[in-house]
């Protein structure tokens, strides 16, 4: 098996990262784990689809080839263990706006959008950035991991929300949902008649080796290669729409705002649907020692508590305010930035991304520590 050095730290400053040059950070020494990108190289090959980009010198409009067309629904049946056909595809620049257009084509300013909080933020941003109510009902912890409170769940539904956002596997609460608590969902949306709108970009990035990733086979559902392969910034996505209807009314909210993907980003997505295991054989054991050493640090620290997650690399971390204030600015002032739970409307929490070498993930758990113990 091919080993990619994930120890490996790389400068990413003046590169104009998202991540890295922040304006807010001026000349502080800043170790920055908000965003969802990983501070590990990528793998060869789509360093290879790159460079046969550059070395063939023009860069026009693209289309999508069958190729990947069917690459990405092979993908879906031997993962996800969905048979799809390739009329259902409908490919977007991302994930979010995908999710915008989809609220815009099947909500109203009437009825609404609903979605589990604490949640990726663009799950209820949408809602204002439409114009339409937002409803929300909370994720609660049982048995030790996060999940919905199905009561509230359907008390929601029956405020009359015509779309459901969900988020599979859940961020930031690195949920992964089960069969049954798929198929309740499923059997509640319909009783209610809302539409089933499903993110799964982090379906790949399985944590807990125990657990396997259900496809919710919803009316619009979102699949990406980007986060488990590190290519964010390039973009590029795929909604599988089942219904005919469903489908021309979703791209009718597309035309004259998406644009065509770029072939980098079809290039790209074809290297990481062609790769071996290799890479993921890699990279999960990474994230999963990474893992199990914030998991156990923070849970020694007075007035922090972390779930283990079942997926994403992305740590959900409580504090308890009345020992540490506002926690969040603290970590920022010692040098660490992570996302406050607000953002999140999730409340006493941070979120820590722990898709790092581990050298920078042991000097984020020493700031924290740090900041910790001058609580008292």
């Amino acid at each position: 098996m091919k080993k990619y050095d994930f120890n490996q730290v790389i400068d990413r400053k003046n590169t104009f990262s998202f991540k890295w040059d922040n304006v807010n950070y001026a000349d502080k020494d800043m170790l920055p784990m908000p965003v969802a990108d990983m501070d590990f190289p990528i793998a060869d090959e789509i360093l290879a689809a790159i460079d046969q980009i550059t070395n063939h010198k023009i860069l026009g409009y693209s289309i999508v080839p069958e190729s990947l067309q069917i690459a990405a629904q092979q993908k879906i049946k031997e993962d996800y263990a969905w048979d799809t056909d390739l009329a259902w595809q409908v490919w977007i620049p991302g994930i979010v706006p995908g999710i915008t257009a989809a609220c815009a084509a099947f909500s109203s300013p009437e009825d609404g959008i609903l979605t589990a909080v604490p949640v990726y933020h663009p799950f209820h941003l949408v809602a204002g950035w439409l114009g339409h109510p937002l409803h929300t009902f909370p994720m609660i912890e049982e048995s030790g991991r996060w999940t919905f409170d199905f009561v509230a769940f359907e008390n929601a539904l029956k405020k009359g929300p015509k779309v459901f956002l969900f988020c599979n596997p859940h961020n930031p609460g690195g949920t992964v949902f089960s069969a049954e608590e798929i198929h309740r969902i499923k059997v509640l949306c319909k009783q209610y008649d809302c539409t089933i709108i499903s993110d799964e970009i982090h379906a790949d990035l399985i944590i807990d080796p125990e657990v396997k990733h259900t496809c919710i086979q919803s009316e619009i559902s979102f699949f990406a290669t980007s986060k488990a392969y590190n290519t964010a910034g390039l973009g590029g996505a795929v909604a599988i729409i089942p219904d005919a209807a469903t489908r021309l009314a979703f791209q009718k909210k597309t035309f004259g705002f998406f644009p065509m993907l770029s072939r980098h980003s079809i290039e790209v997505m074809l290297a990481t649907y062609a790769m071996s295991s290799d890479w993921m054989d890699s990279l999960l054991p990474y994230l999963r020692s990474n893992h199990a050493l914030l998991l156990n640090r923070m849970n020694q620290l007075p007035g922090i508590s972390m779930l283990p997650l079942e997926a994403t690399y992305l740590a959900w971390i409580g504090f308890d305010s009345k020992l540490h204030g506002d926690f969040q600015k603290r970590l920022f002032d010692a040098g660490l930035h992570v996302l406050r739970g607000d953002q999140f409307l999730g409340g006493d929490f941070v979120r820590l991304n722990f898709a790092c070498p581990e050298v920078q993930l042991r000097k984020a758990i020493e700031i924290i520590e740090g900041v910790v113990h001058a609580s008292h």
